[in-house]
């Protein structure tokens, strides 16, 4: 049982997007690590690289919408895939803007949280991949689509203990104040992506509970 009618030049393209979604935050991620181990030239690479991958989901996001508006698909169809083809996009953006917040401040990240961070980037990558399935499923085969969305649910809550480790140890730190809420903010832009994720995953759940009606 398919969510949408199989409308082959908009699941391509939505899957196409989704493609571009997933490049964006692989290369936040490598850049995310890339500034944690020091490589900064790297670093800069890849967040040049981050900014043209999310630059062309945002091109390929807006021939979809324009093909929707332009008529494909049923009303209701085309309402939902908008909705969320704009939702998926935000995890891109959400990527794109915790490496601004990092590489623009330059900031100092301490050797104590540094494991915790690379525990959040590789859980961000799972879980922008389970996305890609369960849009993918709705498609294919809704039937599937919840053990897709329950694996988002989960990966975000150990994003979720991880954001909260790190910054426990940020506020145990002898370092300014200032410091301190920096590192926050950086955290909290880091775990960002998660959140988006699992707000999109909960709207996933209810299209195809809807139409299980």
């Amino acid at each position: 049982m398919m969510l949408w009618g199989k409308q082959k030049k908009i699941e391509a393209l939505v899957i196409k997007h989704l493609d571009q979604v997933v490049e964006t935050l692989d290369n936040f991620q490598d850049a995310v690590f890339s500034y944690l181990g020091g490589d900064m030239e790297q670093a800069d690479r890849l967040a040049l690289a981050t900014h043209q991958a999310e630059s062309l989901a945002d091109d390929i996001r807006r021939e979809v919408e324009a093909q929707l508006l332009g008529g494909a698909l049923l009303a209701p169809s085309r309402r939902d895939i908008l909705e969320i083809i704009e939702r998926a996009d935000g995890l891109a953006n959400a990527g794109e803007e915790a490496l601004d917040y990092i590489m623009l401040q330059h900031v100092n990240v301490p050797d104590e949280i540094k494991g915790q961070l690379r525990g959040i980037g590789e859980k961000t990558g799972e879980i922008s991949r389970e996305v890609k399935l369960a849009m993918q499923l709705m498609f294919d085969d809704i039937s599937q689509v919840t053990e897709h969305t329950k694996a988002i649910e989960i990966k975000e809550g150990e994003i979720d203990r991880l954001e909260r480790d790190a910054i426990k140890l940020v506020f145990k730190m002898d370092i300014s104040l200032a410091e301190k809420l920096q590192l926050r903010g950086m955290i909290e832009q880091l775990v960002e992506t998660s959140d988006r994720a699992e707000d999109l995953s909960d709207r996933i759940d209810i299209m195809v509970a809807e139409r299980k009606i």
